[in-house]
């Protein structure tokens, strides 16, 4: 269990977020659904997840609140992502193609290379959108 506890502080607190620091979830949303799909996995507990947390931890209910904010945004992104494709705006299949190239980026991304590949990602998403 304590293993699992490193893991993650150290994942949460030396991986920069590189991809989602260009989506509109905000980082505590972002910690807040990693160790969410931790505690699902049963890789931590709830008590471990809440404690990790980069304030000294926080109560469940402000977990759970956090949560249910991140799961609004990401709905909302795929249906944003839905009309631009309803109104011609992006095509399915570069969607489908960004979403591959973005899957692939390694979590543990050399720091030096973070903003080539930030820079990377921005670019495919500008050609992909059609205005």
């Amino acid at each position: 269990m304590f293993n699992t506890l490193l893991y993650y502080w150290i994942l949460m607190d030396s991986v920069p977020e590189v991809i989602s620091d260009l989506s509109s979830l905000t980082r505590v949303q972002v910690e807040t659904l990693k160790l969410h799909r931790a505690v699902l996995k049963g890789e931590i507990n709830m008590d471990s997840a809440l404690k990790m947390r980069r304030n000294a931890g926080i109560s469940r209910g402000t977990h759970y609140r956090i949560l249910g904010q991140a799961k609004k945004n990401v709905s909302e992104a795929l249906f944003t992502v839905a009309t631009a494709v309803q109104m011609g705006l992006v095509k399915p299949e570069d969607v489908q193609k960004l979403i591959s190239a973005v899957s692939i980026i390694p979590a543990d991304v050399d720091p030096e290379k973070v903003p080539e590949v930030m820079t990377l990602a921005r670019m495919l998403a500008d050609r992909i959108v059609m205005l």
